[in-house]
């Protein structure tokens, strides 16, 4: 480890150490991150962990219950008009934002209208905006608790995708903008309000005294989210051991990401160890556009250099399931069609190369300093080198990266996709224009149409054909491979109880409870 590496690490040991015990442990629960939040403003700018701490802030009108059912949340129910293109939502009365001010449907409107604007840059506009699927052509307040959305054609999917957990329209308070209309702080609605954030250090959310909750047990992100702990404190702790060591030395209370060598360690020591199998999913991204990724024979060759089974055993010891499909296994949407991809074989990537005039030149792999990321970049690595593909790793922080593949600044990249619930919203992710954004792998006139065809259908058995011909379509053009799904691996102190994780894989902190050792 380098000096600079090693100085880091003892600081940070320090400030946990220092940070322990500050509000009386069983007042504070001390969550490990591996990075930063991506930004505090809900939608722009986020990744997985952004989306986790602030769902703990802010709602939305509905969201995924454990069942994967969508569920009201903000509303209290709503009706579909006969042709499909009109909502009205119910807002539930005498909810409370975190400045004590009551949710309104005009509040409602705002956010909506906020979220079309392009200055506000939300991640999902398209998903409103007619590019993918019908425009939202008006948000309107018919009352004070009542909210009317209208289509320019019927919007089967509309709930579903309001209830995306990479992107929900979460509904914020409008002082949550300063006048000149840039972001100060989410002011929403959740169990927990934003307390402070320290960069590269640590965020706070305190227990919201006033939150309505609803009725009944935890529920997905919808259901009681009644909160118990005061503080949740969010603690940016790069290195993997740091955090194992902050675990068993009580410095800290939650850590995910564990990997399967340290899992055995931590149970032996007393440390409860949770496995959720999730559908979310380690790719390696494919810059179709990169000069040496043009040639779709290329991209074959490194779909067929490499092992998927194999990959996936030597990264997770069990853990992992190869798959190079959107689709998992588990999905109603699966089929015979999934399994569908170039099968391992090194001899005929190497005439693929020889075809597309490849001469052995550098192909740089960008990957997070994350071990795990690095582990599976690295075996890669060996993999394409074995069929005579030169692969340069690149590592950089989780910040860098996330810069790099905001600007599409990469050729190859091992990039790990949060669980998207239903498949259309991770073909949402990955279909689009680079042109207009970057980060879209899948620029292609048939990817775009077959997924307007799947944005508006509501039958299941012809949604199935469709996904099963994007994947199909995927499997000739390759712009991105399909490593393995990725189950979120947890581990808490034992005076940590209550937790429950769920098939979305992300961390809820409502409903835990934490004692005094």
């Amino acid at each position: 480890m380098k000096l600079k590496a090693v100085f880091q690490a003892l600081l940070l040991s320090g400030m946990l150490s220092a940070t322990a015990h500050a509000a009386g442990d069983a007042q504070m629960l001390r969550v490990a991150l591996h990075a930063d939040i991506a930004s505090i403003n809900p939608g722009v700018n986020r990744d997985a962990n952004a989306d986790m701490v602030l769902a703990h802030v802010v709602e939305g009108l509905v969201a995924y219950g454990e069942d994967l059912k969508i569920k009201p949340v903000l509303a209290e129910s709503w009706q579909v008009s006969d042709d499909g293109k009109v909502y009205e939502f119910k807002l539930r009365p005498k909810v409370h934002f975190h400045n004590g001010a009551l949710l309104t449907a005009d509040n409602v409107v705002w956010n909506f209208k906020r979220y079309l604007d392009p200055k506000t840059n939300f991640q999902c506009v398209n998903r409103y905006n007619g590019k993918i699927g019908p425009a939202l052509q008006d948000v309107q307040a018919v009352d004070a608790h009542t909210v009317r959305f209208t289509f320019a054609a019927p919007a089967p999917n509309f709930p579903m995708t309001m209830a995306t957990i990479q992107c929900t329209p979460w509904i914020l308070h409008p002082d949550s903008v300063k006048a000149d209309g840039s972001f100060a702080a989410p002011i929403g609605t959740g169990p927990y309000a934003f307390g402070s954030m320290m960069q590269g250090r640590q965020l706070d959310l305190k227990r919201f005294a006033d939150y309505d909750a609803l009725p009944g047990a935890r529920d997905g992100y919808a259901g009681n989210k009644t909160a118990t702990i005061p503080v949740l404190r969010f603690m940016t702790v790069p290195d993997a051991s740091t955090r194992s060591n902050g675990l068993l030395s009580g410095d800290l209370d939650v850590v995910d990401g564990i990997e399967p060598a340290t899992m055995e360690t931590l149970r032996k020591q007393g440390i409860p160890v949770q496995v959720q199998q999730t559908p979310g999913w380690l790719v390696m991204q494919v810059q179709t556009t990169a000069p040496a990724l043009q040639d779709v024979r290329m991209r074959q060759a490194i779909a067929q250099a490499l092992s998927l089974p194999d990959l996936a055993e030597a990264s997770g010891e069990g853990l992992y399931t190869a798959n190079p499909s959107v689709l998992v296994p588990q999905s109603p949407y699966y089929d015979e069609r999934s399994k569908t991809w170039p099968t391992y074989d090194p001899a005929a990537a190497r005439t693929l190369l020889a075809q597309a005039g490849y001469k052995g030149q550098p192909i740089t792999l960008l990957v997070a300093n994350r071990q795990e990321r690095v582990q599976a970049a690295t075996i890669v690595q060996a993999m394409l080198a074995a069929s005579g593909i030169n692969v340069e790793l690149k590592v950089r922080d989780w910040a860098s990266q996330l810069d790099l593949y905001g600007r599409g600044q990469y050729e190859l990249a091992i990039f790990g996709y949060s669980a998207r619930l239903d498949p259309l919203l991770m073909y949402e992710s990955l279909i689009g224009d680079k042109k207009v954004e970057p980060t879209r792998q899948w620029d292609d006139p048939k990817a775009s149409a077959l997924l307007k065809q799947v944005a508006v259908e509501p039958d299941l058995a012809k949604r199935r054909d469709l996904f099963n011909q994007l994947h199909e379509l995927m499997a000739r053009d390759i712009p991105i491979i399909g490593l393995f799904n990725l189950p979120v691996v947890t581990a808490l102190r034992p005076v940590v109880q209550g937790y429950q994780g769920w098939p979305a894989g992300t961390h809820r902190f409502w409903g835990v409870t934490k004692t005094q050792p």
